[in-house]
């Protein structure tokens, strides 16, 4: 008994198999990140510079998944430049889940997420906000799941693939060590195709 593969476009094709009965097919792998970029589901995210002071724990970056599916972080990016003072040593950035009050959340700056794909009009719902100096933070989770040092006048960009499920939120905060710096951060991001867990 003979089976046969059928295109299911409709247009007729049949599938090669060879003298071995090998059957032929070619395929196309991408990551789940590029396939996201493509479907205009990746955007960027990003605080362009701030000036940040002194010596202490300053948040700068707030985003909250207000979308039903997950959300990945997919990599963070940082950019220093233009240290000034004497800083007792690199500054350390640091990102937490969950933060629930300060300022930050309340007042900062808006940021609107920026499409991967040139001429898509997806959007996507996030809160995403940018702080700096005199802003405040509190309530996230005690210990960072993200920690790096930067150096000045320096850029660092790395793969981190954290997920934020609807409601889930982190901010990244930027321990000067003294002096001024100006500096940026952000996440290129996407959302996961409803269904996909």
């Amino acid at each position: 008994m003979a089976t046969t593969i059928e295109d299911g476009s409709g247009k007729g094709f049949s599938v090669k198999v060879d003298a071995e009965n090998r059957l032929y097919s070619r395929s196309i792998t991408e990551t789940e990140f590029d396939h996201a970029v493509r479907m205009g589901n990746s955007f960027n995210v990003n605080t362009e510079f701030l000036v940040i002071t002194g010596s202490t724990e300053i948040p700068i970056m707030y985003l909250k998944n207000n979308e039903d599916a997950d959300v990945m972080l997919a990599a963070w990016f940082i950019g220093t430049d233009n240290n000034a003072g004497s800083p007792t040593r690199n500054g350390l950035m640091r990102v937490y889940f969950n933060p629930t009050s300060g300022t930050l959340i309340s007042s900062g700056v808006d940021i609107t997420p920026v499409n991967r794909k040139g001429g898509s009009s997806g959007t996507i719902e996030l809160d995403v906000k940018a702080g700096g100096d005199g802003f405040t933070f509190g309530g996230n989770d005690p210990i960072p799941v993200l920690f790096q040092t930067q150096g000045a006048s320096s850029r660092a960009f790395g793969n981190v693939q954290l997920a934020l499920s609807k409601g889930s939120s982190v901010v990244v905060t930027y321990l000067p060590n003294g002096g001024t710096n100006e500096i940026y951060t952000g996440f290129q991001l996407y959302r996961v195709e409803l269904g996909e867990k």
